[in-house]
């Protein structure tokens, strides 16, 4: 007789349901397999790869096992997740899942545990094959495959989760589909783009220069051989490109760290670089100066020597703030963003979680703070259209406001992060997959219209060299009282750096001998809309505003000069006169009156006179450009001065235009001719006219 018959009977009750549970799961029309002991070993290790995460490794031992058994649907499903997760082209992921599940006929109703014995596939299959599908914009049929999985998993299936947050993937993408904002999204080319992952774009804040890093072979060979072994790429370097009237081919920036190198924010005029340097353990920030030219050898950062050695961090422009990504003790919300602030001693407090909606269960990363101090970063929360989407936040009241999803077409169905936005906020740059296929990601410019801009514009850029030896010099906001040094060196010169805000008032002081030499006061209209200054400080009788004060304003286009008094005033880039009965004759004139503060004329609508260029162009109307100007000039300012200062608004609208016609691809000068500036001076001080640019295309017989 046993000793212990209830638990005998608990033993065959299991045992009978193991059983049950194994007959169940494998299809009456096919064998299990009998494995080799060196097939097991295979298995074992792709599947132990697969659970780790190493995707592209994992791929290529499931690569074997499907082509030694070609009619295993189970294997085939491994083999197509791990091509999903390592970034292939969507096609290719779609036909290996559907091949697995008609193979396979019925499908296990357990989940995703890893049996070399089963040629079925498990129905998690399902999930997968609807997250292709969503990728592929086909809704409906990604619709119909979570509800097959929710009719046929078992309740307690893992990926239930999954589906739900797919299903409201899918109903967030139709949405924002359906209303897209007006934005223009392009590839930026075989000069930045290559066949590998390009990355983590970064920009200056005048919008010079874009760094970010890419995976690519080195032209010059010197990173041959060296590999991530996971991936089989080479480790990621960082590339800059540069711009003039459009961006340049990308150049190495050798930096000297190892392994993989990506950007993570570019100072705003370009003089100090943070990167982050993953050797396969650890993720850590780097800084690398500018030096004679030349980038020099990273160094491990000590601004905050504490930080975690996992995650990115950025810094805002006035340093004041510093946002990093860091990853969940835990396990259980994955990346979470943390801020960083700085004390009145210029040390950093510890890092304290964002609290609010700003962190989700899922990944928050890659955070980005524009120079308007506006926070981009990029999540996989429920409320993206897919994969990881790119949200914005402003800082009100003492705290950061619910995260904004960018839209559509800026964020897909597919993987969107890494933003960064110009100053100016007429353009931002992304990495993402859309459209993927060579499995990698790539680098699209997007270019907002005034209505869809997405930051503050109004802002100015102080970036003027420094002719004279000052000992310090400090910006003051009259708003906040806060006080920063802002003279910056830089291969052994001296520059006035700083980035100012619309609808504030700074003071600017220069310091000699430890005694203030000038003092400079700049109000920001709250329009003021986006201003460089570059010029030159060159004496110690004036700085920025010449006379000790300067008010920053938007410029607004005056009433036009009417050529012909019985026309009706229109607006100043509006076509205003035609000269003589013949089109050919026909002459396009703007004219505009300036103020002495107004160099750069921001409110000139170039557009406008490009598009009557083009028109020209287009009907064989051979124009020609010509833009003249002039300059107040009274007995306290030299000929020379007053000269030099019309010369400026001319050239800018020259160059401004020109830059836009040759991004449209007009450089044959068959096509339109460029004459000479015509600059006067005007030298009565009652002459009417004074301090003007006027703008005449006209048409020549060829």
């Amino acid at each position: 007789m046993l000793k212990h018959p209830i638990l005998f009977a608990i033993i065959c009750f299991f045992t009978v349901v193991s059983s049950n549970n194994i007959l169940s799961q494998t299809h009456s029309k096919s064998a299990r397999h009998s494995l080799s002991q060196s097939d097991r070993l295979v298995f074992d290790q792709a599947s132990m790869l697969t659970e780790e995460g190493i995707y592209h490794e994992a791929a290529r031992i499931w690569k074997g096992l499907v082509d030694d058994y070609p009619n295993c649907g189970n294997y085939r499903y491994h083999y197509a997740v791990c091509l999903l997760n390592s970034g292939a082209p969507v096609e290719s992921v779609n036909q290996e899942l559907t091949t697995a599940m008609s193979m396979s006929g019925s499908l296990i109703s357990g989940s995703g545990k890893f049996n070399e014995d089963i040629c079925e596939a498990p129905v998690d299959v399902l999930v997968y094959a609807s997250q292709v599908k969503m990728l592929l914009l086909e809704f409906d049929d990604a619709l119909r495959l979570l509800s097959r999985f929710n009719v046929e998993a078992k309740k307690w299936n893992p990926l239930r989760r999954n589906a739900d947050h797919l299903l409201s993937n899918i109903d967030m993408a139709q949405n924002l589909i359906a209303s897209p904002i007006d934005v223009q999204v392009r590839n930026m080319g075989p000069l930045i783009n290559t066949e590998f992952d390009d990355t983590h774009p970064v920009i200056r804040a005048d919008e010079k220069q874009l760094f970010y890093s890419s995976q690519r072979a080195r032209s010059n060979g010197s990173n041959h051989g060296s590999f991530d072994p996971n991936t089989k790429d080479h480790y990621a370097d960082i590339y800059v490109s540069e711009r003039d009237s459009a961006w340049g081919e990308a150049e190495w920036v050798n930096i000297g760290l190892k392994k993989h190198k990506f950007a993570l924010a570019i100072s705003p005029f370009g003089e100090d670089l943070s990167i982050a340097h993953l050797d396969g353990w650890d993720e850590l920030v780097f800084h690398s100066n500018k030096r004679k030219g030349k980038w020099q050898k990273a160094v491990a950062s000590s601004v905050i020597p504490d930080a975690p050695s996992e995650g990115v961090i950025v810094f805002s422009p006035n340093n004041s703030i510093a946002i990093m990504s860091i990853a969940d003790r835990k396990g259980r919300t994955g990346f979470d963003l943390y801020q960083y602030t700085k004390l009145s001693d210029g040390s950093w407090s510890n890092p304290e979680l964002i609290q609010g909606p700003i962190n989700s269960d899922r990944n928050e990363m890659s955070p980005f703070i524009s120079a308007d101090g506006t926070l981009f970063f990029a999540s996989n929360r429920q409320t993206s259209m897919g994969g990881y989407d790119c949200y914005r936040s402003v800082f009100e009241n003492g705290k950061w406001s619910d995260p904004v999803n960018l839209g559509f077409p800026i964020n897909t169905v597919d993987d969107d992060r890494y933003f960064a936005i110009s100053a100016e906020g007429t353009r931002a740059y992304i990495a993402s997959r859309r459209n993927r296929p060579l499995n990698d990601y790539d680098i699209f410019e997007i270019t907002f219209t005034e209505a869809s801009q997405i930051v503050n514009g109004n802002i100015m850029l102080l970036n003027a060299p420094l002719e004279v030896d000052f000992d310090r010099i400090t910006l003051t906001s009259l708003q906040s009282g806060n006080t920063d040094d802002v003279m910056v060196s830089e291969d052994n010169e001296q520059f006035l750096r700083a980035v100012i805000y619309g609808g504030q008032s700074y003071i600017i002081d220069y310091f000699k001998d430890g005694a203030v030499m000038i003092t400079d006061t700049l109000e920001i209209a709250t329009d003021a809309g986006y201003h460089v200054y570059t010029d030159p400080i060159d004496s110690f009788e004036a700085g920025i505003s010449g006379d000790g004060s300067l008010r920053v304003e938007k410029y607004v286009e005056p009433e036009p000069e009417l050529i012909d008094a019985s026309m009706s005033l229109e607006d100043s880039l509006e076509l205003l006169s035609l000269f003589g009965p013949s089109p050919e004759a026909e002459s396009w004139i703007s004219v505009f009156k300036l103020n002495s503060l107004q160099i750069h004329t921001p409110g000139i609508d170039i557009t406008s006179m490009a598009n009557e260029v083009l028109r020209r162009i287009n009907e064989e109307r051979h124009p020609e450009l010509l833009v003249s100007s002039s300059a107040f000039r009274d007995e306290t300012t030299s000929f020379e001065d007053a000269n030099a200062f019309s010369g400026k608004r001319s050239a800018n609208v020259f160059i401004r235009l020109k830059k836009i016609l040759l991004n449209m691809g007009y450089t044959n000068k068959v096509d339109y001719t460029f004459l000479p500036f015509e600059i006067k001076v005007v030298t009565d001080p009652d002459d009417d006219t004074p301090d003007y640019v006027k703008i005449t295309i006209t048409s020549s017989l060829q």
